[in-house]
């Protein structure tokens, strides 16, 4: 299977315990892990330009398919949201009508379905749209989730990233969450002894691509 770039807004570090996972911190003990930091107010639509452009700035665009990222590696997409709704061949609005089971397993299905054929930038926004208002229900999205990268993993993905471009929400709104995300790749961050930006994050997932079909 192709490379896979996975962001999953809002997720942090210290619920890996205190919700029980078992696929995540796992694979914390397998490959290479750091924390991504992104100073507040962090937005998911700029947050993830960076990523797509491969520069510190979050200059937006009429259409992802032409970020550089995705035009260098002719990733397929899945429900990034650069806009409202997510945008690729699984796509979502930003609310609470789709429930947070139903988006994890349709994204990581449609990422085991394309990644058969070309490289995957995906996201899971499930966190980013039921936290701010509920942190009752946090170890349950987190279970949702654990068990759906559990599955993925199993499907006979070898070579990813995955990523939150902020950490957990810490108030009502958007924009509010912890400065720091987690980092889980089969590619090492460029300096382990800092943090990894949200530019870098596509520049690895370039790299890992090309070392993957051998370019």
């Amino acid at each position: 299977m192709y490379p896979i770039l996975l962001g999953i807004n809002g997720i942090g570090y210290g619920s890996f315990t205190e919700c029980e996972l078992n696929a995540l911190p796992r694979l914390m003990n397998i490959v290479d892990r750091g924390v991504v930091e992104n100073k507040r107010p962090q937005y998911p639509d700029k947050s993830w330009w960076s990523i797509l452009n491969m520069e510190p700035t979050n200059n937006t665009q009429s259409d992802p398919s032409a970020a550089p990222l995705v035009k260098l590696t002719r990733s397929t997409l899945i429900n990034i949201p650069v806009a409202n709704p997510t945008y690729g061949i699984y796509s979502i609005n930003l609310d609470q009508g789709t429930s947070y089971r139903e988006e994890v397993n349709k994204v990581v299905d449609a990422i085991i379905n394309a990644a058969v054929k070309t490289p995957v930038i995906a996201a899971i926004t499930a966190p980013d749209r039921f936290l701010h208002s509920n942190q009752l229900i946090k170890c349950d999205v987190y279970s949702a989730i654990d068990e759906a990268i559990g599955s993925l993993i199993n499907s006979g993905v070898s070579s990813f990233i995955l990523f939150s471009p902020y950490g957990e929400p810490t108030g009502p709104n958007e924009g509010e969450h912890e400065e720091y995300g987690i980092y889980i790749a089969t590619i090492s961050r460029p300096r382990h002894y800092d943090t990894v930006k949200l530019y870098e994050i596509g520049m690895l997932f370039r790299d890992l691509v090309d070392s993957a079909l051998g370019m």
